[in-house]
């Protein structure tokens, strides 16, 4: 009789387990004062200033370019709409950051192909032969030989110091391959490719004060490439046969113009009289790669999807009506895709002292599932349908375990995502970083890595909307509670304190 009771029981009990596991789960309201803010934040919204963020009208939102002045105004729109005080230059919204185009001088500059002997051959000059990537002084003149690349050992064996490489790359598809980098590595005096399209354009370089050598990587110089047409390729590959030897004359003179690369900034003030000068920083990237040829690197993810949900939380605060007692600083960085040069200068030249700024709150990357796949074994190791729930909750733990219960307070009662803690190693990679190292203390919010990163199909079609909003809508919450509550956050040891931390890929 007994186990007829505990099977029938079992039996009754079953189906109200299964009915509790499908159901949502249940969240606390926010406080009275802090939930028409929260409420605010709406996937329909965000989806329309994403998808123009991440339009080919804005060309990629490179540094330095037409679609980034695009992308800048279009943020500053909305914060003058939001009702956000400008506290840039001149009573806008943009901290303006040195930056100039860098490239050759059309009307000097020129590449002269000669003989042995010193017989001019063929001569072309940017934009009418001669494109690429041309950013660096030169006036000299080296042998012209010619390298083909099927492996990357083809590069490690050749000797090529100091002589022009008329390089063709087979080794890989991608932009980059190891045999390229090898052949930086192997310090010729230039690289000639071959590409018709680029031979029509020069690609001139964006730097950080027109004067930073963004070319130099690691221990090696970056070499000026020079693309040329497959007609002059031909013409100098039959003139090696008849010659045997020819060299190349590079005579470059390099022009560096200021360009617009100014982050975007909006200040909310806080209500409390006693408190209003500590602020609270909301932030993210708004620049991206821009383009390979004509194909545009839109950036849904990387960071439009972080740029709008600061706009989301900007509006919440706005609309809520009731503000928190400490101020909020909202900032859309320029050049992080550079090295993080809008940020970094922010920090160096502050709109607000920077012990002023309790916490900077960073959100990059906050639309889609984490999905890897090695590039090189195929093998998935991270799939999307197993991330829905996922969120990388990275360097809460580095300067302040306060910040790190707060975000994990306001997780649980509001939102309900499963909190990583494995990507650590991008710790540097984005504008939170340059906040650390100034002793402020950071949370970095971060969905993870996808096959469409820095790629031309990180479009907005894949966007996860409603996971972007939920990552809003927890910022919004911890940011309105550290600048809300009675005392400072805790920072619990300086920057220079922390360990490093090493690279999981």
């Amino acid at each position: 009789m007994r186990t007829a009771y505990l099977f029938a029981a079992t039996a009754t009990l079953l189906p109200a387990l299964a009915a509790q596991e499908n159901e949502p789960p249940k969240f606390e309201p926010l406080a009275a004062d802090r939930q028409k803010g929260f409420e605010s934040i709406d996937v329909e919204t965000c989806t329309a200033w994403l998808t123009y963020l991440a339009s080919d009208e804005l060309g990629g939102r490179e540094t330095g370019q037409p679609g980034y002045k695009l992308a800048a105004d279009f943020i500053a729109a909305r914060f003058k709409e939001f009702g956000l005080k400008p506290v840039g230059g001149d009573g806008t919204y943009f901290q303006a950051v040195p930056f100039a185009k860098v490239g050759p001088n059309v009307e000097t500059s020129y590449l002269a192909i000669r003989t042995a002997e010193g017989e001019e051959l063929f001569r072309v000059t940017p934009g009418k032969g001669l494109g690429g990537q041309i950013s660096e002084k030169s006036d000299r003149e080296a042998e012209i030989v010619e390298l083909v690349a099927n492996t990357v050992d083809d590069v490690k064996d050749a000797d090529v110091k100091g002589k022009v490489v008329l390089f063709t790359d087979k080794s890989s598809r991608g932009r980059r391959s190891r045999a390229t980098f090898e052949l930086w590595r192997a310090a010729p005096a230039g690289i000639i490719s071959v590409n018709d399209e680029a031979a029509a354009t020069v690609r001139r370089r964006i730097a950080a004060g027109g004067s930073r050598n963004s070319a130099r990587r690691g221990r090696f110089r970056r070499p000026n490439t020079y693309s040329i047409t497959g007609e002059l390729a031909l013409q100098i590959r039959a003139a090696l046969k008849e010659h045997g030897t020819l060299t190349m004359k590079a005579f470059i003179e390099i022009e560096r113009k200021p360009v617009f690369a100014a982050n975007v900034v909006g200040f909310l003030e806080g209500s409390d009289p006693a408190l209003k000068h500590e602020i609270v920083g909301v932030g993210s990237h708004l620049d991206h790669i821009g383009k390979n040829g004509q194909r545009i690197n839109n950036g849904a993810d990387d960071d439009g999807s972080g740029t709008t949900g600061v706009l989301a939380v900007a509006r919440a605060f706005s609309v809520n009506g009731v503000r928190p007692r400490r101020s909020i600083l909202f900032m859309c960085f320029s050049g992080e895709e550079k090295g993080l040069i809008g940020s970094r200068h922010y920090v160096n030249n502050p709109i607000f002292p920077n012990e002023n700024m309790i916490a900077e709150l960073q959100m990059d990357m906050i639309g889609r599932n984490e999905e890897f796949v090695n590039r090189r074994s195929g093998e998935v190791t991270e799939k999307a349908e197993d991330n829905v729930n996922s969120l990388h909750l990275v360097g809460t733990k580095k300067l302040s375990m306060d910040l790190h219960e707060v975000c994990l307070e306001k997780n649980s009662a509001h939102i309900g995502f499963d909190f990583e803690y494995d990507e650590e190693d991008v710790f540097g990679r984005s504008d939170h970083a340059n906040f650390a190292r100034k002793d402020i203390p950071i949370a970095f919010f971060f969905t993870g890595f996808h096959p469409q990163y820095h790629q031309p199909d990180d479009t907005v079609d894949r966007i996860n909307f409603p996971k972007l909003v939920r990552v809003a809508k927890l910022v919004y919450s911890v940011a309105f509670e550290i600048a809300d509550r009675d005392e400072r956050i805790v920072r619990d040891r300086l920057f220079k304190d922390v360990p490093r931390t090493r690279r999981r890929r």
